[in-house]
């Protein structure tokens, strides 16, 4: 892949958000050399060199990508927009012959296109990780109301995402066309992140 993308900010206000693990979501400066041995991501085994631990590069696409996949990339070309999401699974930096650095992807499998921006994917792991730290009461998220099992007050999850909570199909509606819509998405693929072990390498992840 060869592009130019807008990479991930740190937070330090929210350093339990898994996507802002800069360590396993690297900012492009911080990807190893395709032909060096990085030992933040690298370890030597008896025989070569193995990864450490797992480690996703996500930047926002601002222009065209290249892809070098054996199919060029077809399947994916409809999902390549500007203002979407690219997550290269295991990233390295490349230098290709024009003198530019970038990221040579020859794998589908490694690749994926999130429809949804960059800020839209830190913003819902912000939330999950919030949500876990919280102990009150879980709120609708459109009225307000709390969750009551006293008063057989019960919310009902977002069916998609598992994220958000509602009182009934009114909220539902009214949030899903306020926002709720948009942000699911990048609530799903949150929890596609957060299923995994990212600091412990047994096998390589793919999509």
């Amino acid at each position: 892949m060869h592009s130019s993308l807008r990479q991930i900010m740190p937070d330090t206000g929210a350093s339990q958000s898994l996507l802002r693990n800069n360590v396993n979501f690297p900012a492009f400066s911080d990807l190893p050399y395709e032909n060096g041995v990085d030992p933040t991501y690298y370890v030597q085994g008896p025989y070569s060199f193995s990864p450490r631990q797992h480690w996703c590069f996500l930047g926002e696409i601002v222009v065209t990508i290249g892809l070098y996949t054996d199919d060029r990339g077809r399947p994916l070309v409809p999902q390549i927009k500007e203002g979407h999401t690219v997550a290269v699974l295991y990233g390295e930096q490349h230098g290709f012959l024009d003198m530019t650095v970038g990221i040579r992807v020859e794998e589908a499998s490694i690749i994926r296109i999130i429809p949804c921006s960059l800020e839209q994917l830190l913003k819902a792991s912000d939330e999950v990780a919030a949500r876990k730290l919280n102990t009150q009461s879980i709120c609708c998220g459109s009225c307000g109301e709390k969750e009551n099992t006293s008063e057989n007050t019960h919310l009902r999850l977002c069916a998609r995402c598992k994220q958000a909570s509602y009182c009934g199909a009114v909220c539902q509606k009214k949030a899903w066309v306020e926002g709720h819509k948009t942000d699911c998405k990048a609530l799903v693929w949150v929890q596609w992140f957060a299923a995994k072990n990212w600091g412990v390498f047994n096998r390589y992840f793919d999509f």
